[in-house]
């Protein structure tokens, strides 16, 4: 619980770290920064276990995790500095609704009429944060979506992965194939950077790196059941970040939102689990 805690402060502190220094150069510039610290953080570690530990027979979907990764971040960045913090956060909440409905629609998961509610209320959440019809549907809001989406995409990879790859391995592989794809993104719309947007890139990726530790070890050491609830602390720190660092004051109807998005996505990722110890269960 206390690696859960740990890791959505560290999350949220990094979204923040790119408020700040997208101020100072492209959001794309600084994906691919955030990339190359990553990658130089990972290095010393993988000489020190041994080359032949990121040895490995799944290369290409390894690639398609990085490209999808890639994209995903690169949006998210580039959305930051459009949306609040806390808003940010809520829609940020509708990744497992949507890696349920990509589930369903492409690989042809059984729909069932919980699984049915429970998408049905995670949208309306998303409809209380963008409020389309009442206020202007913002490119931040959209770009946010898009990323949500590439992301969950990306987790179906994760979950496959999974069955074969270790955490070191699938992290590595991603920094790998990142640093490319966004260096080719930022190139156009390349800025010298300053040595304190260089100093914020390499804050953004040690939070990045340690929120992922903290939140391997959190699944670990602990039931989902026991940490997943915590989750939920991800939009506390955000409205701590954006009140503290931007003077942000969020909307009643984005927590409400974040809060029902929250709690769909929530039900479904418990739901799933408990039905895969059943199947478990059967089996043996």
């Amino acid at each position: 619980m206390a690696c859960i805690l740990a890791a959505t402060f560290c999350f949220s502190g990094g979204n923040a770290i790119v408020r700040l220094a997208a101020d100072l150069i492209p959001a794309v510039e600084v994906s691919f920064l955030r990339s190359v610290f990553a990658l130089l953080l990972q290095l010393p570690l993988l000489f020190w276990m041994g080359i032949g530990t990121i040895r490995t027979k799944r290369l290409g979907l390894h690639a398609w995790r990085g490209v999808l990764h890639a994209a995903s971040m690169i949006l998210w960045f580039v959305a930051l500095p459009l949306v609040p913090l806390s808003e940010s956060a809520s829609l940020e909440f509708a990744a497992p609704i949507m890696t349920t409905v990509i589930a369903i629609v492409f690989l042809g998961e059984a729909i069932r009429m919980r699984r049915i509610a429970a998408l049905a209320v995670g949208i309306l959440g998303v409809m209380l944060v963008v409020r389309p019809g009442f206020e202007t549907f913002s490119l931040g809001q959209m770009l946010c979506l898009v990323s949500v989406g590439l992301w969950s995409a990306c987790q179906l990879i994760i979950r496959e992965l999974g069955k074969t790859e270790s955490a070191f391995v699938q992290g590595f592989f991603t920094v790998a194939f990142f640093t490319p794809i966004t260096l080719v993104a930022a190139l156009p719309t390349w800025v010298w950077p300053s040595v304190e947007a260089m100093l914020l890139c390499l804050a953004l990726a040690v939070t990045s790196t340690l929120g992922t530790w903290f939140y391997g070890e959190a699944f670990r050491r602990a039931e989902m059941t026991a940490i997943l609830p915590l989750e939920s602390t991800k939009l506390v720190w955000a409205v701590m970040y954006g009140f503290v660092i931007f003077g942000e004051v969020p909307e009643i109807m984005t927590i409400l939102g974040g809060v029902i998005i929250f709690s769909a996505a929530a039900y479904i990722t418990l739901r799933e689990a408990q039905l895969a110890r059943r199947a478990r269960a059967l089996d043996a």
